[in-house]
């Protein structure tokens, strides 16, 4: 089974995604609520793919993805945020694999995740 460490400060949001990625069954997902906490998950055991919002409270997604990245975390890394000032581009050139706009449906967020996984 595919593991994803969604990370995400903001519950409601954090656990409706879990419900729908952990609906299709084929996904085992840590959801954590701070950047401190993904990388303490990590540590123990490194997920298939990363799942982060951007916009957090403390440790934002930015420096969560250097900080995953200087542990060594090589899996694929979405940037999933309510943020539009910035283009899908902006956020790969910062080391994201993907992009996916916060927007309450879920699709293109299912549709990356498979393309990111195989599955």
């Amino acid at each position: 089974m595919t593991k994803i460490l969604l990370v995400d400060d903001v519950y409601t949001a954090r656990s409706m995604v879990e419900r729908v990625l952990r609906h299709v069954g084929r996904y085992e997902v840590q959801a954590v609520g701070s950047g401190e906490e993904a990388l303490a998950l990590v540590a123990a055991e490194p997920p298939d793919l990363v799942v982060l919002d951007v916009c957090m409270n403390g440790m934002d997604g930015l420096k969560t993805l250097r900080e995953l990245r200087a542990y060594g975390v090589a899996c694929p890394v979405v940037a999933y945020t309510a943020r539009t000032e910035h283009i899908r581009g902006e956020f790969v050139a910062q080391g994201f694999d993907a992009y996916v706009q916060k927007n309450g449906n879920l699709g293109s967020l299912l549709t990356t995740v498979r393309e990111l996984v195989g599955t």
